[in-house]
């Protein structure tokens, strides 16, 4: 079992070993509303991916992502422990961040663990009331 003084829980304790790419068609739902308006579809697609690695690493680890050839690039960063949400859902608190230029623009958001139809899963930023 994953467990570190100062990691948390991480790995395939909390993600499966059934961790598969984030659908083109879900990668709108895995990142934070606020940098969605800021990104391109790819840059959307490799923040998603990022934060699918994210979310099951050791706690406050930065995962780093980059989107060629516009060279826009970022992290994400888990920064809680796992915790079961009120709807069920194994979920997480991830920070986001875009860096360009000088500037960083960062949104934390909650990842919860939702099975595909393809049989895998993939954190989605929490949607139920």
């Amino acid at each position: 079992m994953p467990l570190t003084e100062s990691g948390g829980l991480h790995g395939e304790l909390i993600g499966g070993s059934d961790q598969s790419p984030v659908p083109v068609e879900l990668v709108d739902s895995v990142v934070g509303s606020e940098l969605r308006r800021w990104l391109s579809p790819p840059e959307r697609a490799a923040l998603a991916e990022a934060s699918q690695h994210a979310v099951v690493a050791e706690r406050n680890a930065k995962i780093a992502w980059a989107a060629q050839p516009a060279g826009v690039a970022g992290w994400a960063s888990p920064i809680s422990d796992p915790y079961r949400a009120s709807h069920g859902a194994m979920c997480r608190d991830v920070r986001q961040a875009l860096t360009r230029a000088d500037d960083v623009i960062v949104q934390s958001v909650s990842l919860c663990r939702e099975e595909t139809g393809l049989g895998g899963t993939v954190w989605t930023v929490a949607h139920w009331p």
